[in-house]
């Protein structure tokens, strides 16, 4: 009956072998990745960009120059433009020099009787920001309502004549 008793033994621990075996494979490591928590962040990142999107574009306002009309005579005269020019030592209105005090009253004589209140600022790459604002808030001061900015490489294409003569 001992044999008995060790076959019967033997197959109850085969039995919880088997079942402990099919037990782990049902709640051990699956196969499948569960990709429901990755679509719900995803979802959320898509929203915040497209709410964030629209606050982030800037831009800058500009008026385009508009072809004349077709009944106006078209002005071929040449146009004088005013060119303040910010230097180390001196400011300048069309190569004229000019001091700091005197800019505001030199330029409202010259745009008062002008009906295109339009001042080009050139300077030089040494000069400080704050020297250059405080030029174009004068000339603003002055009556002028639209300043362009002159750069070094549009002196040179333009054969370096800027405020009148070469």
């Amino acid at each position: 009956m001992a044999h008995a008793g060790e076959s019967r033994a033997g197959r109850r621990r085969q039995r919880e072998e088997t079942a402990h075996m099919t037990h782990v494979g049902a709640k051990g490591a699956m196969a499948d990745i569960n990709i429901t928590p990755l679509i719900d962040v995803l979802l959320v990142l898509l929203i915040i960009f497209m709410v964030v999107t629209p606050l982030a574009q800037k831009g800058l306002d500009i008026s385009l120059p508009q072809p004349p009309p077709d009944n106006v005579p078209i002005d071929n005269r040449p146009q004088n433009q005013v060119v303040l020019g910010i230097e180390e030592g001196a400011i300048t209105v069309n190569k004229n020099p000019v001091a700091l005090e005197e800019l505001e009253s030199r330029l409202r004589d010259i745009f008062q009787a002008r009906s295109d209140k339009t001042i080009f600022v050139r300077a030089a790459g040494t000069i400080p920001y704050g020297r250059v604002v405080q030029a174009m808030d004068i000339a603003r001061g002055a009556g002028v309502e639209r300043i362009g900015i002159i750069s070094e490489k549009m002196i040179e294409e333009a054969g370096g004549i800027v405020g009148g003569t070469p």
